[in-house]
């Protein structure tokens, strides 16, 4: 992310964010065109009172169907240590 890489996303009371930074220089570049607040509803976590941020990433998923009786006759034949 450039300038903005090891910044947290939000601005929090104890912790200073991306977020000023970025309109600040979306400003100078002249490409803010609102800047305002909105009140909603937001997720947060129960444990660190702090916003909980959605992001898209890459992951792989496998058709397990597709090799489950393969795995079925893998496990019998691998010995399980506790």
């Amino acid at each position: 992310m450039g300038k903005y890489a090891g910044m947290y996303i939000k601005n929090l009371p104890d912790k200073p964010g991306a977020d000023d930074e970025i309109m600040h220089d979306l400003k100078n570049m002249g490409r803010l065109l609102v800047k305002g607040t909105v009140k909603h509803s937001y997720p947060f976590c129960w444990r660190s009172q702090t916003p909980l941020i959605y992001r898209g990433f890459d992951c792989w998923f496998i058709k397990v169907e597709a090799i489950k009786e393969q795995m079925i006759a893998n496990n019998k034949t691998t010995r399980w240590v506790p």
